[in-house]
């Protein structure tokens, strides 16, 4: 019987790994089927390196005959090396039709695009009639004329490159196809990339994920057609593949369509190839398993789940500076590697970050240099230790023999445990340890035993397993989409037709239908919409060559023959100062916002970055990712507007009479708002309310400072919409779950919110002119997003000046920008680990708050009860077996924490005051609806305004009486203290 070989070849940016196996000989424990391996230097022209490389595998496996071949499987870099690179040779501008209706038209397409990579690929926009709600209703009706309007458009601009985007189009697709149908037929030779074909639910981060894809496809094809021509100078008749970010494969003909999928392909596959090359342990069957791949200058750590795929980072990852939602592996990062400097000075010792890099040749000792590097301390200490390890033997070791004592050789080690344990720790996701598998030239560097390690191996063949793991790739199918069940239907019964949709498509793909597995499988309640829910299913198997052949040989190339070679020009923009003005780094420690004359803030770029920051962590796990309403914000401002914020102590200069001040936010599900954008929503609310009542306002103020709403007295108020200040407070000084745990509530005797107005945006407008009870505006409020897609603006009735001083909590901007201003100085000045008591300096100074809990997320439970989010986070600290509990209703309720497994749980903190989970490596909060396994954060207690806390109906609205915990009792755990305004601190008198 004809062997079955695989060739797998990883071309990174300097190196071209590549290794033939042997599929029959992978259990062998000596070869673990690896007939040849090679590693070379990545040549100009890709195709041509590939050539070599895999031509020095048959000259080194001399009995191989090139038709055992069943496959090659290639790795590669250079898609997603164009877009950081901001390279006008690879990447072409693209036209974006949203098929949107009224909504997402401040959230511009592009606008978060690094200001280089915008001008290479922002060719045109065009917001069209289209798109559906959550509910499966269309938003608007399809404009066919219209659409070949906008063809015409592009066209005359000579584009062809064209993304075609609806919201919600991955449940509901049909918008979108109809409208590339009619692209491909105005446009001759057109490239439509169809966004429910490129990522899942998310409408801004599909649509960059969808523009990215649709600017590398012409270079895309050229290179792969490279490919496919350095194959067939070889001699070789066999599938080309191309690995995906999740480790899995694409045909050429999948990854011509949608390259995007390549771009983070080799983290994965070197964490995958050491998987394999130590499967043969029965110790490691079934397990977690560390990767740590070590280079010259970084260290990169992921973990493999008992599945053999890496654990993936949060929804969203950004490559070349732009958010886009596919789940990249999760790698941690830090600056070791062989060519680490190492700095002796007195009784300290340091090893990097800084590293010579690829001058190790010729400057580290062992290669005749005087820097003292990483690979000179470890090869010194083997030497003088007598060890005779091949892995040791590099370079001129008699250099380093004897040139450091014993101290300075222990501290060495010393420091690369606490280095590499560390490391090793924020990845792990129990305290139990985990096997760590070394790969990466520069794994000789690395200790044999670390602390929680249960043991550490260096896999054979650990230089190439990179290219390993690109050959062993499987086949995938996932689905990320939203489905309404029927009344009396099962979801279960949704979920296995998904399941069974992808089992079909992966047979039909070519898998082998006994190797198909499920890794991953979710179900999430969409609020407020009955019988709605979030599906995300995923399925993996092994490749049926001889199926993936005879398909090979069935189809037709219609990539042609490359008439250019694989030969890569770069023309970055990076060369052109005019096209990569992007605003220099602020130097957090001088910048000062600007308050005019008339002690009006004038806000920044600058300053929405730091509100942004502030205001989530202020958001208590609440009021949702401020992300888009500060891009919605900073368009407003790049296109000439002028916000404007001015402190409570001035409102009475704008206010006639008793003034007319109102309060803005939104209402409804943060899956629907991640979909279907915002738009001119608290607009349409005020001109409802403007024509109902006859005021027209001098002042606004957002509900809650926490989260996005932080931003919507922006949206009202800057000078393109109502052109007024907005002021600096709030109702809530956070975030809370319902419209009625705010201060005016506590402190009015009467209904205090009518008349008010909900909209959702797309023409439905609904008054509440009176109620009896505040607390029932907001039941009519919830009854009704259900008929208006989950997603309403909301305004109140306009509030008297002289309410402000009692009914509203003061300065909460402010305390949002000193907040973002603690974490942007502790990044600049590299205090990451200060961050807690910077962000409790802002807040008014130790005694504002405490640092309650750092640790590791161990678990979530979430579940949906009267579209509020509930649930539970466990955190678990660090090196203890003491475990902090925060039971969540959208926003963080309490935290309790055990003193060991067994003991009983303690409460520390809970509603009013302020509890917030942080990233410990960014400071940015972590909302509830982004807990995970695995994330470090630290837990901050900060006390509330005194208006919460100053009456006993403060405390039972904001307290945990109102969360149905009537038994937990209400500590304050610090002291408040007024907020400084940015205003009074930075005004200048004239």
């Amino acid at each position: 019987m004809q062997r079955e070989l695989l060739i797998g070849v990883d071309v990174g940016g300097t190196n071209t790994d590549a290794v033939l196996l042997d599929a029959a000989e992978f259990t062998n424990p000596e070869t673990r089927g690896v007939l040849a391996w090679n590693k070379s230097n990545t040549t100009t022209d890709v195709s041509d390196g590939i050539e070599k490389a895999i031509q020095t595998l048959f000259d080194q496996a001399k009995s191989v005959q090139k038709s055992e071949v069943a496959a090659v499987t290639i790795g590669t870099t250079h898609f997603i090396n164009a877009v950081i690179e901001q390279d006008r040779a690879r990447l072409e501008k693209v036209a974006v039709l949203r098929l949107c209706g009224p909504y997402t038209k401040n959230s511009f397409p592009f606008s978060d695009f690094p200001a280089g990579l915008r001008d290479i690929t922002e060719g045109y926009v065009g917001y069209l009639q289209g798109g559906n709600q959550v509910t499966g209703d269309e938003i608007r009706e399809l404009d066919e004329a219209e659409i070949r309007e906008h063809c015409s458009k592009i066209k005359k601009l000579g584009l062809s490159a064209v993304v075609v985007i609806g919201i919600f189009a991955t449940m509901l697709p049909a918008h979108e196809i109809r409208c590339a149908e009619i692209v491909a037929e105005e446009i001759t030779g057109a490239k439509v990339v169809m966004s429910h074909q490129v990522s899942g639910v998310g409408f801004l981060e599909r649509e960059n994920a969808a523009i990215l894809n649709a600017s590398i496809v012409h270079f895309a094809n050229k290179i792969i057609a490279s490919f496919k021509s350095a194959i067939k100078r070889i001699g070789l008749d066999c599938p080309l593949l191309l690995t995906q970010n999740d480790g899995t494969v694409l045909t050429t003909a999948e990854a011509r369509q949608t390259p995007i999928r390549t771009f983070s392909s080799g983290a994965t596959n070197s964490m995958r190839g050491a998987s394999f090359l130590c499967s043969a342990d029965a110790d490691l069957s079934g397990k977690a398993i560390m990767v740590v791949d070590v280079g010259g200058t970084t260290t990169d750590a992921g973990l493999l789940l008992p599945n053999g795929f890496p654990r993936q980072s949060s929804s969203y990852s950004i490559v070349g500076g732009v958010r886009m939602n596919f789940s990249m592996p999760q790698v941690e990062s830090i600056g070791l590697g062989g060519g680490s400097i190492v700095r002796i000075e007195g009784n300290d010792l340091t090893v990097g970050p800084d590293s010579v890099g690829s001058e190790i040749m010729t400057k580290s000792m062992i290669f005749g240099g005087n820097i003292k590097t990483a690979s000179d301390l470890t090869i010194a200490q083997a030497v003088d230790a007598g060890s005779e390890d091949e892995i040791y033997k590099i370079g001129n070791t008699e250099a380093v023999k004897g040139k450091f004592d014993t101290i300075t050789k222990s501290r060495f080690t010393a420091e690369l445990k606490t280095m590499l344990e560390g490391l090793i720790d924020r990845m792990r996701t129990s305290p139990e340890p985990l096997p760590v598998l070394l790969v990466g030239g520069g794994s000789f560097i690395v200790p044999s035993e670390l602390e929680g390690a249960s043991k550490v191996l260096r896999p054979p063949f650990f230089g190439v397993a990179n290219a390993i793991g690109a050959a062993i790739g499987k086949i995938s199918a996932s689905t990320h989409t939203i489905r309404i069940v029927p009344v009396g239907g099962d979801k279960e019964a949704v979920l296995e037709g998904l399941k069974m949709q992808a089992f079909e498509n992966l047979l039909e793909r070519g898998a082998l239908r006994d190797s198909i597995t499920t890794v991953d499988l979710a179900i999430d309640t969409v609020p407020y919409i009955p019988n709605t829910y979030e599906f995300q299913v995923k399925m993996v198997g092994d490749v049926d060559y001889k199926k993936m052949k005879q398909a090979f040989e069935k189809e037709a190339d219609d990539i042609e023959v490359a008439t250019e070679d694989g030969h890569v020009v770069k023309n970055s923009s990076f060369k052109d100062e005019k096209t990569t003005k992007i605003a220099r780094k602020t130097n957090w420690k001088t910048y000062r916002p600007f308050i005019n004359a008339d002690r009006e803030w004038l806000l920044s770029e600058p300053d929405l970055e730091l509100i942004a920051i502030g205001s989530y962590i202020l958001g208590c796990g609440g009021g949702g990712n401020p992300y888009a309403m500060f891009l919605q914000t900073r368009n407003f401002l790049r296109q000439g507007d002028t916000i404007k914020v001015v402190d409570i102590d001035d409102i009475h200069k704008y206010c006639e009479g008793e003034g007319a001040i109102i309060s803005v936010g939104f209402a409804g599900s943060p899956t629907v708002s991640k979909e279907k954008i915002p738009s001119d929503e608290l607009m349409d609310c005020y001109n409802a309310l403007a024509q109902y009542t006859g005021k027209r306002p001098e002042l606004v103020l957002p509900l809650e400072i926490g989260g996005s709403n932080g931003f919507t007295g922006f949206q009202v108020g800057t000078s393109s919409k109502l052109n007024i200040p907005v002021v600096d407070g709030d109702f809530m000084g956070r975030a809370y779950p319902t419209h009625w745990q705010t201060i005016p509530f506590v402190y009015s005797d009467k209904p205090f919110y009518c008349p008010a107005v909900f909209s959702d945006g797309n023409g439905n407008d609904v008054i509440i002119p009176r109620v009896s009870k505040d607390v029932y505006f907001e039941k009519i409020m919830r009854a009704s997003l259900a008929e208006l897609s989950a997603s309403v603006g909301c305004i109140n009735a306009p509030m008297k000046a002289a309410e402000m001083d009692l009914k509203t909590i003061h300065r909460s901007v402010s305390l949002a920008w000193r907040i973002g201003k603690a974490v942007m100085l502790a990044r600049q000045e590299s205090d990451i680990e200060g961050l807690p008591n910077r962000i409790l300096e802002a807040t008014g100074g130790p005694e504002s708050g405490k640092h309650l809990f750092s640790g590791k997320i161990v678990g979530v439970e979430t579940k949906m009860w009267k579209g509020h989010a509930y649930g539970e986070v466990r955190i678990e600290e660090t090196g203890t077996e003491r475990m902090m509990t925060i039971p969540f209703k959208n926003e963080n309720i309490i935290c309790s924490i055990k003193a060991s497994p067994d003991s009983e749980p303690e409460v520390i903190c809970s509603v009013p005051d302020l509890i917030s989970v942080i990233d410990a490596d960014t400071g940015e909060a972590v909302g509830t609806s982004d807990y995970r396994y695995g994330i470090m954060v630290f837990v901050l207690g900060i006390a509330p305004s005194d208006k919460w806390t100053s009456t006993q109906k403060g405390i039972d609205v904001g307290g945990p009486k109102s969360f149905d915990m009537p038994e937990v009792e209400y500590k304050p755990l610090a002291k408040y203290f007024r907020t400084a305004s940015v205003i009074d601190e930075y005004y200048e008198k004239p």
